[in-house]
């Protein structure tokens, strides 16, 4: 586990995972809605150092999605609740 101060390219693999499945992948920050397979999104929110962070996924594989992605923010010191 690295720090939990993530930077541009720890984003890209973050908003790359989300890429890879159908489902809708959301994080919640404060009173904002984020789409996570967008990098601008994803990069305003994480900088705030707002917590909880609270993902929703919803499609096909989400259930796929919701443990990679749960992980690959977890691999950079971000715990989501799920």
């Amino acid at each position: 586990m690295k720090s939990g101060r993530i930077n541009a390219k720890d984003m890209v693999t973050i908003v790359q995972t989300a890429n890879n499945f159908k489902s809708s992948i959301v994080l919640h920050v404060e009173n904002k809605i984020v789409d996570v397979k967008s990098f601008l999104g994803l990069t305003v929110s994480l900088l705030s150092k707002s917590s909880p962070y609270k993902l929703e996924v919803h499609g096909d594989d989400e259930e796929v999605a919701k443990k990679e992605m749960k992980e690959a923010f977890k691999e950079y010191g971000i715990e989501v609740e799920v």
